[in-house]
């Protein structure tokens, strides 16, 4: 037998990518005759990630539609052609046993190519509320993967199957227990100045024996930590980036973050109850409905940027650190959403249609 390719598409954000990447490891493993191509775009991160990560990637130009002004929106739709002719090319170049898209804006046009040369497809949506690339695509794709239950109905699958998203190792080998009135607050690689504004304005409202440590991102580092040092915590960790992030959460009683999708499946996988600030001007507004389904578990307390304000916050922090086994509630309950073995799973599912 000859070697066993797969191809995954899309890219744009570690969202789609990490996941990618770990589905691309599980399916390599398994087999030493595998290989696994990636296509995304030059100008997402999956140009620098994939390649550093040890796999090829080939490029095609294609640009997002929604919520564009007309002269992006135009510029995008007269890529579409170009875009699918590379797709098409590349299918045929690669000649993959399968295709898998991850969402993103290369994902669609990869997918259909594939399935028009009769190419088993499959795709998997990270978030509880599908982008557009793969609520077309699953009109057509032989599978369906998806990480939050809440996603099959929108996509019109009732024979997804339900994965959770791939998270590493580690998250799930807790070799310590949270230390009490520990609180970790980060809004991604880049930061988020709502949540450091609010955080840094919450300050005055909140118990005086809290830990707190506290990733900004590299544009507000210095004013944040000034706002913490004229603060009751002027001993705060106030750093730009975290790496490793699985210590900190692993460390924290409590995290406060956005809700991306990546994101709720490693607080799910440490067992960590969160306030969640979902990001209001993602796609779909796909970051709250992620964080609706922490909430329902009572894993989280979910505040919204149209209500949060530096007293709402500190005040969701006070009733969860001084009532009595609220935080341990809340660690249980995000740990009943872990899902050990997505990778496992959807690399199962990619088998089954080879």
């Amino acid at each position: 037998m000859g070697v066993t390719t797969l191809m995954i598409a899309g890219g744009g954000t570690g969202g789609h990518i990490y996941p990618a990447i770990a589905i691309a490891r599980e399916f390599i493993a398994r087999d030493a005759a595998r290989r696994v191509i990636f296509v995304g775009t030059e100008y997402g991160l999956e140009k620098t990630i994939v390649p550093a990560n040890g796999f090829p990637i080939e490029f095609i130009s294609v640009g997002g539609l929604k919520g564009k002004g007309p002269v992006d929106l135009a510029k995008n739709l007269f890529k579409l052609p170009l875009g699918f002719l590379q797709a098409w090319s590349a299918v045929g170049r690669n000649k993959p046993q399968a295709v898998l898209g991850v969402g993103g804006y290369s994902s669609g046009p990869v997918l259909l190519a594939a399935w028009l040369r009769g190419v088993p497809t499959i795709l998997h949506e990270q978030n509880a509320f599908p982008g557009l690339t793969n609520r077309m695509a699953a009109k057509f794709v032989r599978a369906v993967a998806v990480a939050f239950e809440d996603a099959a109905p929108r996509l019109n699958r009732r024979d997804a199957v339900v994965t959770g998203n791939p998270v590493r190792k580690e998250f799930f080998e807790v070799v310590r227990s949270a230390e009490a009135k520990r609180i970790l607050v980060f809004g991604g690689s880049q930061g988020s100045k709502v949540l450091n504004d609010a955080m840094t304005a919450a300050l005055a409202h909140l118990p005086r024996d809290l830990e707190i440590v506290h990733q900004t991102g590299p544009r507000m580092l210095d004013e944040v930590r000034k706002a913490y040092r004229d603060s009751p915590f002027p001993e705060a960790r106030v750093v730009a980036y975290i790496d490793p992030m699985v210590d900190e959460i692993l460390a924290a009683e409590l995290v406060i973050c956005r809700a991306g999708a990546m994101t709720i499946a490693e607080l799910a996988a440490a067992g960590r109850g969160a306030v969640l600030i979902p990001f209001a001007a993602a796609t779909n507004n796909h970051q709250e409905a992620n964080a609706r389904v922490m909430e329902r578990a009572h894993a989280a307390v979910v505040i919204t940027e149209s209500e949060l304000t530096p007293e709402r916050l500190a005040g969701a922090v006070r009733e969860i650190v001084e009532t009595p086994g609220r935080s341990a509630q809340m660690a249980a309950a995000a740990k009943s959403l872990a899902t050990v073995e997505a990778t496992k799973r959807i690399v199962d599912t990619i088998e089954k249609i080879i």
